[in-house]
């Protein structure tokens, strides 16, 4: 037997099962947790990745703490400079960036260490949904890698252009790094600290904390994607028995047995399916809870910083702000998007189900209607929030309340980063 065909058994019965030899979402699910080792994330892999995870942790750890520690100093008075890209607001950004990176290396770590067990138990009810009238969705390894392009590319171009708006054009070659990097670290390191291969680990580390920022909502994304998936396919098998039903126009006994043996194998797939949707929310609501107060917060200072700078010559400091302000408010909204497809989705063959002919409908369509009216579906923040279209309605809000407070606080002299002010 080839790896395409698939185990049948009686082909002719209207309960036909049939056993994939594997699972497209798995497999490419299972390639992103692998290609995620190079930023870190080594989970199960072997020790030479562990080792290097391990080195990126104490490294991030090693300029959190410093950045937590220029932070105090700021607010208690005691930092020798407070001007553009050392202010209170630049020192608590970098600070931010800093702790998504690690909590998310740390909570993808435990995800990846954890993913052999999900796909197992997703592997596991992919029998429930192998009923003949459900369609596979040969679609979907398709759909993720145009996502994870979408992702890396767009993030890319939002990191150079931050990249771009800290290098001076203007200075020596020699000391152009140098400059570059007390741009963009200020918040980190003094002149009198810097040194050549603290700033090239601290750069290096910098990357690799990017990448991570955009791996946790990548992640959550994917997931939502597969999960959707499957409820489209459970939607889609409705539909069809449902429509072949209603246009079947005699029946008898032993029919109706299997048409009350094929609703319940239906529904308990639908049942089988929110166990999973529970299963995949317990190890991603850490991740989900982080990504939606993360994106919240850069979201409102990146917005703040677009609104409150007036230096007519920093346009490059100007466009990177508008590019990177657009950027999070994009992968937010694909985030939130994506996962509230999952709720959205769960529930999509009630109209199916009402549209179903008396004369065939039976307590196992009943249970089902009742099933998916009551039993509310959504992956979660931890059980803080649910992930639904609504949620970004309310972000949306919280966003632009907690914007006008910071510009009414504002004092421009010593919050707003410009380039006129950077000691260099």
């Amino acid at each position: 037997m080839t790896k395409d065909k698939k185990i049948k058994i009686n082909q002719n019965d209207s309960t036909l099962l049939q056993q994939p030899f594997y699972d497209e979402f798995l497999q490419t699910m299972t390639n992103m947790i692998h290609w995620s080792r190079w930023v870190g994330v080594a989970g199960s892999e072997g020790v030479v990745w562990k080792l290097w995870g391990f080195l990126l942790l104490c490294l991030l750890l090693a300029i959190e703490g410093q950045a937590i520690w220029k932070v105090i100093k700021a607010l208690a008075g005691w930092a020798i400079d407070m001007r553009g890209h050392r202010s209170v607001t630049a020192r608590l950004a970098g600070t931010m960036f800093y702790s998504a990176s690690l909590l998310c290396l740390i909570q993808c770590w435990r995800l990846s260490c954890s993913w052999k067990e999900i796909s197992k138990y997703w592997a596991s009810i992919e029998w429930t949904l192998s009923i003949q009238y459900v369609p596979r969705d040969k679609t979907i390894r398709t759909k993720m890698y145009k996502t994870v392009f979408f992702v890396a590319t767009l993030s890319s171009v939002e990191h150079l252009l931050d990249m771009i708006s800290s290098f001076d054009f203007n200075c020596q070659l020699s000391l152009c790094f140098r400059t570059f990097f007390l741009k963009s670290h200020g918040f980190l390191i003094l002149e009198h600290e810097y040194s050549d291969w603290i700033a090239v680990l601290v750069f290096i580390t910098s990357i690799m904390a990017t990448i991570l920022w955009n791996l946790q909502d990548l992640i959550i994304i994917l997931t939502s994607m597969g999960l959707s998936a499957r409820y489209q396919r459970l939607n889609e098998g409705v539909k069809i028995v449902t429509t072949k039903n209603n246009k079947e126009e005699k029946s008898n006994k032993d029919r109706e047995f299997l048409k009350v043996y094929m609703w319940r194998k239906i529904r308990e797939a639908y049942v089988k399916q929110s166990m999973l949707v529970r299963k995949v929310d317990n190890s991603l609501g850490t991740l989900i809870l982080m990504s939606a107060f993360f994106n919240f917060y850069f979201i409102c200072v990146q917005l703040f910083l677009g609104i409150a700078s007036s230096d007519p010559a920093a346009s490059v400091n100007q466009i990177y702000h508008a590019v990177s302000l657009s950027w999070v408010c994009i992968r937010t909204g694909y985030t939130v998007l994506a996962a509230a497809e999952v709720n959205k989705t769960s529930t999509l063959a009630l109209p199916y189900l009402y549209e179903s002919s008396a004369q065939y409908y039976n307590v196992e369509i009943e249970r089902l209607q009742k099933q998916l009216s009551r039993d509310y579906v959504a992956l979660t923040g931890m059980g803080f929030f649910y992930l639904n279209r609504t949620f970004v309605l309310q972000m949306a809000g919280a966003v632009v309340t907690y914007v006008l407070v910071l510009i009414q606080y504002d004092d421009s002299e010593t919050v707003v980063p410009t380039n006129s002010t950077l000691t260099t």
